[in-house]
């Protein structure tokens, strides 16, 4: 067919998904395998069995199975991303990461940070930066 590729693409992240076709059978136990494979990418699965993203996605949400197991694959994705953020933070010693990774994984140890706090924090470093800046100001002291 003109304007497609004649290899099949569409499993590897950037390329080009194969091209839809129309009335393709959907199979529960094909699904549910391939959303371990593609580890909950809904384009992927759409895209390894030749169907559109919309068709495979409502057949999931037909199936409350299905969505309990993309629900899950979804929930260790995240889990081994959490695992790589950690991983980094600790081996490059990221400040920035570091404190994103407290304030939203160690809330339960006191980490978070409330809204109000930040306030008095700024508060507080405003009134040191004028004192401090207050002191040094030349115009203040006229006889120096």
């Amino acid at each position: 067919m003109a304007g497609f590729p004649s290899k099949a693409k569409g499993n590897k992240l950037g390329e080009v998904a194969k091209r839809p076709h129309a009335g393709i059978a959907l199979d529960k136990n094909t699904i549910a395998s391939l959303i371990h494979t593609h580890t909950g990418n809904v384009s992927r699965i759409a895209d390894s069995i030749g169907s559109c993203r919309g068709s495979v996605s409502a057949f999931i949400n037909r199936d409350p199975e299905l969505q309990a197991m993309l629900k899950q694959s979804r929930e260790r994705q995240l889990d081994e991303l959490e695992k790589s953020c950690f991983d980094r933070a600790i081996e490059t010693n990221d400040t920035t990461l570091q404190l994103f990774l407290l304030k939203t994984q160690g809330k339960s140890r006191g980490y978070e940070q409330s809204e109000a706090q930040n306030t008095a924090k700024d508060i507080a470093t405003a009134a040191f930066d004028f004192i401090v800046n207050k002191s040094k100001n030349p115009a203040e002291h006229p006889h120096t």
